[in-house]
Parts: C-alpha cells; sequence; structure tokens
C-alpha cells in the first residue's frame, strides 16, 4: 500500500530534519500559491521560512509524473535532495490534489493508501476528498447496504463491504498526524475515496457522530509519555505511586506519591515499548577491526555485502583505511565503520564525506522508516513480516526496490570510476582479505524478452544487453536481483519496475508455453511487455511485418484552459498515439502481427493540423497539439478546423467528454425581424444551433461576461463567430428583452441604420415608417438658409453646425455641440435659438454656464442676436420669481445657481436647456448633474471642446441629460463600455460606442475647418471676480479714489500722474490676484484668472500648445504652481533668463508634444522669438497699449506658422482692465495714433476720465 508519489518524494529525498520542519512550514500556514499551470504540470509556491522572515519561491515541474517531477528553490540552504521549504511546498501540493483543487489533474491515487486529512470525520471534507459522482453513489449504496466492521479499537476500524457480489476489505485508522489513512482494494484512482471508503465515513458518521475515533482510542501511548516524566511505564507497578483521570476522553496524571521526582527525559522520547523491525537484514560475521593511535587521511571504500538472507539480496558497508600515492588501491588492513554510531568524518574527503552520507541512506534502519511510512496499517507490519526461510510478499519487495533504487543509481553514477568497491562474496567473513575489487556501471540495464520455439511449446525467455552482448540471467553471479554481477562489474537496472520482471525469471527461470495456450498468453503476458520492452519473436510466430496508410482519428481533451487535440492512428484496428513505439504487436490467433508504423504519414497529418492555427504549441512527452481557449475561438477557428477536419475526412471525438470546451459544432442560424413604434424599435429574434434554440437573454449573459459562446439546452455552448459579433452584438447590447424580442429606443436609429444598411435578406428583415426615413436623415441633413440677419456673419462650417441643430430639433433629440475651441460653438447655438423664435413665435431657453461665461453669452447675444432679449439669473440679487423670468427669450445662469433654484426653475416649459461646458455635469451623481437632468426642455443641447476629458465615462451624464436611455444604465455602461475602453483599449467597445454616439455628436477641428477660419482671431474672455477676491479690489479703489481725487484738486491733473500710475497698478495687481500686491500683509491668492486659466488649459485647449503671457512675475510664478500642482508640462521665461536657458525652452516647446505651455513676461517677449508651434495666445493682463499684446500674439502668427491663431484677452467685470476697454472705444482714433505708452496714457487723461476709471 503505497504512499502518493509527492509524499514519496519527501521521504525517499528529504532528512527527517528537513521533513518535520517541511510539515511545520506547511501546518503554519506559510506555503502561498502564485502560480499553477495545469497543461505543463508546473506549480509555483510562495513559501515563508519557519525561522525568518523571508520568502522563498518554490519552482515544482511535472509534478504528475513520479518520474519527471523535480523541484528548484531560491533558498540557500539546498544542500541535500530538498530543503525545508520544498518539502512545504510538496505537503502543500499533495493537500491541494487531496481537495480537487489541481483541476484535471493526472495525480494518481492508489486506494491500497490515501489519506484523508481531517482530524475528525467531517462531511464536507469527505464531499472534497471524493466527488459529487462518488459521494452520490455511496449515498445511495447506504441506503441499502452497510459495511460490517470486524474490528474497531486503537483508533482502526477494519470492515468489509459487500456489494454488487464483490468484497472489499475496508481499513480506516488515525495516523501519528491524526489525519486518517484508509485502505480499500477497489480500482478508483482520480480520488483519495472511493465511494466504499466515503460509505464507511459516513455509515460511522451516521452510527456515532464525527468524534468517534476518539472513542475507541489506546491511550497507553499517551500514559507511557506522561509515565515516563517520573522514570515509569506500564509496566511497571503504580499502584499508589499515580492515578490517571480523565477530561474530555483525555488521560491526564495525578501524583499520589510524593517522593517521587521527574527525571531527565531522554533525548528521543521514544516510549519504553520498542517495536519489530519490519526490514530484518543478515548478522554478519564479527568485524575485523583496526586502531590507529595516529590519525591519519583516510579513503572511504564501498561494500556490497552478499551475505544478506534477505531481499535484496546484499547490504551496503563502508570501510576506511590508508590509500596509495595514486589513490587506486589501500595499503593497509581496512577498517569496517559501525555507520548506526558516530563516525568521525574529518579524516575524509569532500567527496567521501558525501559518499558516506549517500551509504547511510541505504542502511538497514533507514530502510524500515521508508518501509514504515509506506506501511500506516500496522505499526510494525505483522501481516507481510516474513519468518526466517520465508521470502518477502512482492509488495514489500517492491517498497524496498522503489526506495534503494534511485539512490543507488546516483551511486552508480558518481562513483563508476571509483577504485574502491568491492564486493563480499556469500558465505565470507568480513575480512580485508575477503574482500574482492569489483566495478560500477554506468551503464544501466534494461530486459530483453525473446520468444522461442522449443520442440512442442514455446519459452519466453529474459536476457541483458551488455556492451552488445545478449546475456542470459542465470550468468548473474551475485544472489541479488536488483543488481547484475557480470565480469566483476556491478550493473543496475534502469528503471524500478525492470526489477519485478527481472525477478520473476530469475526465479522461474525460462517461462514455458504451451502451443495449445499460446493464444491466451500472447493476449496476457507477452503484449504487456511489448508496450514497455523490446520482445523478439521466433519467426514461426510472426504472421507478417507490413505497414500502409493509418486511418486518423483525432480525440479532444481538455487541461485547465489548453484543449488538447491527440491525433490517433489506427492500423488494423489497434490505436497508436504519436508517442507510441514504432512498432505495434498485435494477436492474430496463436500468431504475431507486428505493424512497422508509417511514421512519415503521421507526422504530415500532425504537420497539416499544426497549420491551421500559428498559436498550437507542441506537448513534449506526448507530442500532442494543444490551444489556448481563447484562441479556438478567436476569428471562427473552431468552425474553420471542424470544416478542415470534415475535408480531410477524419473524425473528431471527445466533444461530449469535454467540460468547458463542449462546443456544438452547429453554426447559428440567425433570423431578426425588425419593426418600427410610436417611439421605439422592436427586433423580434430566432437564434439557433443544429436543434438548440437559444433565448435573448442567453445571448446578453454571454456578451456581458466577454464570452463568444452561448449555453444551449443539451448542454454544449454554441458559438458566436466574430463575423456574428460584430454585426449584432451591439443590437443585443443596447436592446431590452429577455424571450424572444427587443426593444430599442428612438436614440439607437444609428443601430438599426446599420443592419439596415449592411442587411443579409436570410437574415433580416424590416417594416419600417415613414418616421423611419426621416430619421435615416442623420447621414445627409437638408440644408436650410440661416436667418437673414447672420448669413453674412456666419462660415460655412457654422451654417452646416446650425443645420444638424435644426435636425435635432426636428426629431426630438439631444445632441453636443463638441467643435474645438474658438470656431464659435456660441453664435451657432445662438443662430437655432434665433430661428426657433421666428418659426415657433417665440422663446424660452436657459443657457447654464461657467461664471467666467456669463457675460460672453451676453456680449455674444448682444453683437449677434440682438433680437432676443435675455436675463443674467445670477448673485444675490437675482430674482426668485418664476413669472419674471418667463418675460425673457434667454435666461443665462451659472450651474452654481442652476443647484441653487431647480425648484424655481421646475416652473418653467422651456424650449431649450443649453450645458455650456457640459463637462461640468461629467459625473452622474452630482447635485448640479441631477438638477440639470430634472429640467423640463422640449430641446437640449451640450456644448463642450471637449466632453471627453480624462475617460470613456466621462460622456455617460452628458449624453443621459441629452438622450435618457441611450447609453443604458451607470452600471452597464461602466461595464461595457468605460471599463474595456480605459483599462483595456478594447477596440471592438470603442467601435461600439462610436456607433452609438456619432448622430448625437458634432465636431470639426481647426484643421478640418482651416480654409473657413480667418488667420488671427481675437477674444475677450470676461471674467468675474469672486467674493474674496472683489472685497479687497473694492477697498483699494475707494483707497485711491479719495486719495487721487483729492491731489487732483490740490496739485492739479498734471502733477498727480504718479499717484494716478501708482493706483492703476495697483488695482491690476489685484485684477490678477491679491497675493502678489506688494504689500508688508500678504493677501490669500483669490483669483478668477488662475481658476479660468486652469480650466481653459484642461478643458478646452486639448492637444493644442497655448502661450500665455503677463506683465508681472509674480502672476507668472502663481501660473507656475498652479501647473505643476495639475503636473502639466510647460516651458517659462522672463527678461532673467540667460540666452542659453531661453533657447533650450524655446527648442523643447516647439519641439515636444509633451509641453503644451510656454509662460513669458510679456516684455521678455520682445523681438527674435518664434513660436509657431503654438496657436493659443492668452493675455493675462491686457494693458491700454495693444502694440505690446500684438506683438506678443505674433510670436506665433509668423512666417511658417500652419494654423490659425486665437488670442484671448483675460478682463475682469467691473474693474479697471474692463472701463479701459471701454475707455479705448470711447477714444479708439486717440488710442491708436497717439499713446504709445502707459505715460502718454495717463497724459492723455482728463479728470472725468480718472473719475470714471476709479468709480
Amino acid at each position: 500500500m503505497a504512499l502518493p508519489h509527492i509524499i514519496k518524494h519527501i521521504y525517499n529525498n528529504g532528512t527527517d530534519e528537513v521533513i518535520r520542519r517541511g510539515k511545520k512550514i506547511h501546518t503554519m500556514g506559510f506555503v502561498e500559491l502564485v502560480e499553477h499551470d495545469e497543461l505543463m504540470g508546473s506549480i509555483v509556491f510562495r513559501v515563508k521560512d519557519d525561522s525568518y522572515s523571508t520568502f522563498y519561491k518554490v519552482y515544482i515541474q511535472k509534478y504528475a509524473d513520479a518520474k519527471l517531477i523535480s523541484l528548484r528553490c531560491s533558498c540557500p540552504y539546498n544542500l541535500g535532495e530538498i530543503c525545508r521549504h520544498e518539502a512545504a511546498a510538496l505537503f502543500r501540493l499533495q493537500d491541494m490534489a487531496d481537495k480537487n483543487m489541481l483541476g484535471s489533474s493526472t495525480i494518481q491515487y492508489n486506494q491500497y493508501h490515501t489519506v484523508a486529512k481531517m482530524k475528525h470525520i467531517d462531511l464536507k471534507m469527505i464531499k472534497m476528498l471524493s466527488s459529487p459522482a462518488i459521494y452520490e453513489e455511496a449515498d445511495n449504496m447506504l441506503r441499502t447496504v452497510k459495511a460490517t466492521i470486524t474490528k474497531a479499537e486503537d483508533e482502526r476500524v477494519e470492515a468489509e463491504l459487500i456489494y454488487n457480489g464483490h468484497t472489499y476489505p475496508l481499513v480506516i485508522q488515525k495516523n501519528e498526524e491524526r489525519n486518517f489513512d484508509t485502505s480499500c482494494m477497489c480500482s478508483e484512482s482520480m480520488h483519495p475515496l472511493c465511494e466504499h471508503k466515503t460509505l464507511l465515513f459516513l455509515q460511522l458518521l451516521n452510527s456515532f457522530g464525527p468524534n468517534y475515533f476518539e472513542t475507541i482510542r489506546n491511550w497507553d501511548k499517551e500514559k507511557n509519555k506522561l509515565l515516563q516524566i517520573y522514570g515509569y511505564s506500564l509496566n511497571d507497578d503504580i499502584t499508589g505511586k499515580f492515578e490517571f483521570t480523565y477530561k474530555d476522553g483525555k488521560p491526564f496524571l495525578k501524583l499520589l506519591d510524593t517522593s517521587i521526582k521527574r527525571v531527565a527525559a531522554t533525548s528521543s522520547g521514544a516510549p519504553v515499548v520498542k517495536p519489530m523491525p519490519a526490514f530484518v537484514g543478515t548478522e554478519s560475521a564479527p568485524a575485523e577491526v583496526m586502531v590507529e593511535e595516529v590519525a591519519a587521511a583516510r579513503k572511504l571504500g564501498l561494500v556490497f555485502n552478499f551475505n544478506a538472507k534477505a531481499y535484496p539480496g546484499f547490504t551496503m558497508d563502508a570501510i576506511q583505511g590508508e590509500a596509495d600515492e595514486d589513490v587506486k588501491k589501500y595499503i593497509s588492513k581496512t577498517e569496517a565503520l559501525d555507520l548506526t554510531k558516530f563516525v568521525n568524518t574529518d579524516l575524509f574527503s569532500e567527496e567521501d564525506k558525501l559518499l558516506f552520507q549517500q551509504v547511510r541512506k541505504l542502511q538497514e534502519s533507514e530502510i524500515n522508516k521508508y518501509l514504515n511510512r509506506n506501511s500506516p496499517f500496522s505499526g510494525i507490519w505483522e501481516n507481510i513480516i516474513h519468518t526466517d526461510g520465508e521470502d518477502l510478499p512482492e509488495e514489500t519487495k517492491s517498497l524496498i526496490t522503489e526506495y534503494l533504487q534511485p539512490k543507488l543509481k546516483k551511486i552508480f553514477e558518481e562513483q563508476a570510476n571509483n577504485h574502491f568497491v568491492f564486493k563480499l562474496p556469500k558465505s565470507k567473513a568480513f575480512k580485508t582479505a575477503n574482500l574482492q575489487d569489483i566495478e560500477l556501471s554506468d551503464e544501466f540495464m534494461a530486459p530483453v524478452f525473446r520468444v522461442l520455439a522449443v520442440n512442442d511449446h514455446f519459452e519466453i525467455s529474459c536476457m541483458v544487453k551488455l556492451h552488445g552482448e545478449m546475456i542470459p540471467f542465470n550468468k548473474n553471479e551475485c544472489n541479488s536481483s536488483l543488481v547484475f554481477l557480470y565480469d566483476n562489474v556491478l550493473y543496475l537496472w534502469q528503471k524500478p519496475e525492470d526489477v519485478s520482471q527481472a525477478e520473476k525469471f530469475m526465479k522461474q527461470g525460462n517461462v514455458r508455453i504451451n502451443k495449445s495456450n499460446l493464444s491466451n498468453m500472447i493476449q496476457q503476458v507477452i503484449l504487456p511487455l511489448t508496450k514497455e520492452y523490446h520482445v523478439e519473436f521466433d519467426k514461426s510466430l510472426i504472421k507478417e511485418i507490413k505497414g500502409g496508410h493509418p486511418e486518423i482519428k483525432l480525440q479532444l481533451l481538455e487541461k485547465g484552459d489548453y484543449l488538447v487535440f491527440q491525433p490517433i492512428f489506427t492500423y488494423q484496428g489497434f490505436d497508436a498515439r504519436t508517442s507510441d513505439k514504432t512498432t505495434i504487436t498485435i494477436p492474430d490467433g496463436d500468431k504475431i502481427l507486428i505493424i512497422q508504423r508509417n511514421r512519415e504519414a503521421e507526422e504530415a497529418f500532425v504537420n497539416k493540423l499544426e497549420s491551421l492555427h500559428s498559436m498550437f504549441m507542441r506537448q513534449t512527452d506526448s507530442n500532442s497539439l494543444v490551444l489556448k481557449g481563447a484562441d479556438v475561438l478567436r476569428n471562427n477557428w473552431f468552425f474553420l478546423f471542424v470544416d478542415a477536419m470534415k475535408d480531410m475526412k477524419v473524425p473528431v471525438y471527445g466533444f461530449e467528454a469535454l467540460k468547458n470546451f463542449r462546443f456544438n459544432t452547429a453554426r447559428p442560424n440567425t433570423h431578426i425581424h425588425v419593426s418600427s413604434g410610436l417611439d421605439w424599435f422592436d427586433a423580434k429574434v430566432e437564434i439557433e444551433f443544429g436543434e438548440q434554440r437559444v433565448g435573448i437573454s442567453d445571448i446578453k449573459k454571454a456578451l456581458a461576461g466577454k464570452q463568444s459562446f452561448v449555453q444551449l439546452g443539451d448542454g454544449t455552448l454554441g458559438i458566436l463567430p466574430d463575423e456574428w459579433l460584430k454585426r449584432y452584438a451591439l443590437l443585443f447590447k443596447v436592446g431590452d428583452g429577455k424571450s424572444d424580442k427587443l426593444r430599442l429606443s428612438r436614440y439607437h436609429m444609428s443601430v438599426i441604420d446599420e443592419l439596415y444598411e449592411n442587411r443579409d435578406e436570410t437574415e433580416l428583415s424590416f417594416a419600417l415608417d415613414e418616421k423611419f426615413e426621416r430619421l435615416r436623415e442623420f447621414k445627409n441633413i437638408p440644408e436650410i438658409p440661416a436667418p437673414e440677419s447672420l448669413q453674412p456673419i456666419l462660415r460655412p462650417y457654422q451654417v452646416s453646425g446650425y443645420q444638424w441643430l435644426s435636425y435635432l430639433n426636428d426629431v426630438g433629440w439631444g445632441g453636443i455641440l463638441a467643435d474645438d475651441m474658438g470656431l464659435g460653438k456660441t453664435v451657432q447655438a445662438l443662430t437655432m435659438l434665433d430661428y426657433y423664435r421666428t418659426k415657433y413665435d417665440g422663446l424660452k431657453a436657459i443657457v447654464i454656464c461657467p461664471t467666467t461665461l456669463i457675460y460672453n453669452w451676453q456680449n455674444e447675444i448682444k453683437k449677434f442676436t440682438p433680437a432676443l432679449t435675455y436675463h443674467i439669473h445670477h448673485g444675490n440679487a437675482r430674482s426668485r420669481s418664476a413669472e419674471e423670468l418667463q418675460q425673457y427669450n434667454i435666461i443665462i445662469t451659472t450651474y452654481g445657481t442652476l443647484r441653487s433654484d431647480i425648484h424655481m426653475l421646475l416652473k418653467t416649459l422651456f424650449d431649450y436647456v443649453i450645458l455650456d461646458e457640459s463637462q461640468a455635469i461629467k459625473n452622474p451623481a452630482s447635485k448640479v448633474t441631477k438638477a440639470a437632468s430634472l429640467l423640463t426642455a422640449k430641446n437640449r443641447l451640450c456644448m463642450s471642446g471637449t466632453p471627453l476629458q480624462n475617460n470613456t465615462f466621462d460622456i455617460f451624464a452628458q449624453m443621459n441629460f441629452l438622450n435618457p436611455g441611450l447609453l443604458g444604465s451607470m452600471e452597464f455602461f461602466r461595464n461595457e463600455f468605460a471599463t474595456p475602453i480605459d483599462k483595456f483599449g478594447e477596440q471592438d467597445q470603442k467601435e461600439h460606442l462610436r456607433k452609438l454616439l456619432y448622430p448625437f455628436i458634432l465636431r470639426r477641428t481647426k484643421e478640418q475647418v482651416a480654409k473657413d477660419l480667418p488667420e488671427k482671431t481675437e477674444t475677450i474672455l470676461f471674467c468675474e471676480m469672486e467674493k474674496e477676491q472683489r472685497k479687497i479690489y473694492e477697498a483699494y479703489r475707494n483707497s485711491y479714489r479719495d486719495k487721487i481725487m483729492g491731489t487732483i484738486d490740490q496739485q492739479g491733473i498734471d502733477k498727480s500722474q504718479l499717484t494716478i500710475l501708482q493706483g492703476l497698478m495697483k488695482l491690476r495687481q489685484i485684477c490678477d490676484s491679491p497675493a502678489i500686491l506688494n504689500e508688508e500683509d500678504k493677501y490669500p491668492n483669490h483669483s478668477i484668472k488662475l481658476d479660468e486659466l486652469s480650466r481653459e488649459i484642461e478643458e478646452n485647449i486639448g492637444e493644442h500648445k497655448a502661450l500665455i503671457f503677463s506683465q508681472f512675475l509674480g502672476m507668472l510664478a502663481l501660473i507656475k504652481a498652479k501647473l505643476k500642482e495639475h503636473h502639466i508640462p510647460f516651458e517659462y521665461f522672463d527678461g532673467s533668463t540667460s540666452p542659453t536657458d531661453r533657447e533650450k525652452a524655446i527648442q523643447n516647446f516647439q519641439n515636444n508634444d509633451e509641453c503644451r505651455v510656454f509662460l513669458i513676461s510679456l516684455k521678455a517677449g520682445g523681438v527674435g522669438l518664434n513660436l509657431t508651434a503654438a496657436d493659443y495666445v492668452y493675455i493675462v493682463d491686457p494693458w491700454w497699449n495693444p502694440a505690446v499684446e500684438q506683438q506678443a500674439i505674433d510670436r506665433t502668427h509668423r512666417i511658417g506658422q500652419t494654423k490659425n491663431i486665437f488670442a484671448y484677452r483675460m478682463i475682469c467685470i467691473d474693474t479697471i482692465e474692463d472701463k479701459i476697454l471701454q475707455l479705448q472705444e470711447r477714444k479708439k482714433t486717440l488710442a491708436k495714433e497717439l499713446i504709445a505708452d502707459d505715460s502718454s496714457f495717463v497724459k492723455a487723461l482728463t479728470k472725468a476720465d480718472v473719475e470714471y476709471l476709479f468709480s
């Protein structure tokens, strides 16, 4: 009864200390799974050390194969075969395998011995360690039959289960780790618990409860441990000295005789009772021991002692002695080493020290330890321990071979050239004189079988091939089947399995086969041998040898996320896989048919199959082809594969056994009938895969899960081909419906139109009314003339924008006018409002915009549509009457005021609601977004140069305001569009969103309409101070007004010019920010211009570049700080910048796409600057003399500039800047012809002008 090979690997290769600490690390939960590749059979763990807070990675390869498993740890302690971290990782791996956590793992279980890792009978763990089918079978069996318990004591239950005429002996017992060792004779190999063990567990649980094994526990061992503290055992008379009490069923020791004292515990802590050894070796003759007085360098020698009576027929002993100078022979008598005691190895070389440790591992005590680990059902293996003269059971021999062969193989490989290897012949005393030199061969043997005709029968003989010569087994010069001694050379078998085959022939000699029984023997004995070994047949047995073209079929298997394509080649009705032997041996009555496989034809098919997909991988062990599940579905490959196999007439098997890849081979048969309703579209849907029909909800579920297949009623997966998904996915995503009908809103016109344009008559039919044709005009919008007063003003692209707005009004859609900043979105909107007022004889519109844009709207209305009446609804003095506001055509208000006055504004049904800089409502959860959505209006319009600022989700709230329901719920939009596009860059989702949005967004860039633009456009950007800034401004203005007017009255205006200049300078600085005033008491930074400038850069200029000019270095410093805060790259120079640094800054701005802003002192931006990369210019603090500002604008508007320039002067409303602007209009000629600088400007002022400026 064997342990799982993973646990065996630990016990075979780890020291006791490594095993102990490995268990400790695993038990403490210090092993964490990092990566698992089921296809390659590899797994990676992160393991924390038990002594240090250090983590190491353990890599395990080919864990499912006992022969190929390999480990690697990143720790520095890996001096032996395995380290403690590798041991812990293997314990964790076995735990995962037992709990079915390794997917479709190929780890095999031997029910003769499996471990159920649970401390008591736990129903949950029983289900985990079996399978749903096994558990259900056991549960059903238990209703009709029960196991007969034959023994129940010492935490061990033995039982018999008779079911369907078969008797199953069962054993369950607790092991040292308090888990359950279990045994059954059935063939279940996929799970630790078979149905018979599961039945017994359930029977015990139902009858006695989960802690039943505690009630049949023998506490003698624990009692002995307690008594041992005082130097006693249960064998002693403890009457009157000790007494045992019990709590929760466990024994506790009570001391009655207080004169008894504790004694020092033994180092081993072992109980007094000693178990009988499992492995009985030979009793060696007394060894000849040489004791030397002077220690000298010693050479270690190996002795194969063939005096052992029991299997394997020899023991490994070690000797030491003094070697000659050439290290080829001993020059004195040797000394036998007692390997059960301490041996001083300091006299050995490093190589001999390692060899010494290897030999110790081959001693009887180590073999016993291994046997006991593999035999949990009897502490001393009474059931298989042999008596003198008897041979060991085959199972015991197999375990011994399993333990010894890999260790001997390593010694043979490393010591093949060692001159100090000896044999002690049988019946010879252990003396130096009796030791005979032998060599170890590093060429390993494999048995060769011959089937020969001998007179009236056949014989199977087994031989070994040594140096090209066939040697019979009876030539073995030793009495061991584990090794082969020939001509003083000792050989070892290639594999442990070879030993069992050799053992049979060593005992019995040749196997005789009567001709009458030949057919049965061929099936039962000979054919199994041909699968693993070379078998030579008598010519009279071979019927014929022929090849031919094989029949080909393809088997599908799955391993985790991979689909495995296993070609199977059939010759004469017998199947062969790519990795099988080149010859196939087939029984044909009492003859043997040997077929040479057609490897060329097989390889040609595999290559052709491999050419069907560029992502195919070949498995090195089986030569199968594997493909990731996602690649199977991509680009309709699965259907191409099915068609290719049909063309090649290769049947494909295994579909029904697949779980994750159980594909239906039928393509979807689709029919969709689209009809139009009052305000919606209906799509009746029928989709079938062969005979399986699928509902809309199933398609929606698949699309939501990003799957290109749908679960069908028969359990198969219907594949949705790429062209089907491309054509119909968006329809199913945006449509509402569950059974066979989808409903889409009128806003989803673009989806219906695309289906209509690209319709396939076999799949799509339409029944649409006239309104549908009107909606379809969004691709070719009817031209209508602009109002006469605006016709000379509007540019061609602005006329197109106005016509688009008119079309939206006609069909009842909301839209976003998303032209680049500076292209005149405001005048296009006003043109539409003026047209609407004329056409419908009235207009009630509300414009909601940032505070800084209120006066821009006011000035644009005055300039372009003076016939429209307007009212600015803003500030503390604003009206609270809805009736009063309804007297005006346009109400201009801010987002903050909208939020505050929403209840009053809801009383009005507006013809238009216009949101300027609509990205202000990009957060769907904000109060201002909710307030805007509550407004009732016939038409809704958003205006923004950057509707998508940071991410795709920015568009949702704006579109939901315009056309509710177009993009579904917020959660749907985030999962379907925002996250896939922004996080993963999914092009399909981006294309779907574009199709949905393009009828509702009109965007023209400067480059697209460049021919319609003037070379240079200059605009005033009005700003309104916030309360704190206004308060400081008015305090300074009042102070200087009184001071200046008093000076003028006393001294006259000519002598007051310095005071006037000082006052003007202070007020201009406050317009920028009170923080830049040169005063002892510093003011906080309240700056509407700084806020507006930040908004312009972040929201409006997009990928364009901008120059920002200011006369005040303090203001430039504030702008610099703001740009750094928002992580916007910029360049900067003022009058103090050196020519070298200045040139570097210019070159970086001109050539670096990341650098979008250049801050320049107005006076420093003089002659010699060429900054044509910029097309936006901001004059932060414009002044009287326009020549200086014009010079700044011309830094970008010069030869080499290919873009249209937009220049903005930032003016604070109702301040010195605003009044200077008005004064310029009054004295336009004077300003243009006479005034060149500040001093001449002040000289031109009258007392009335000064009084006006400071009013």
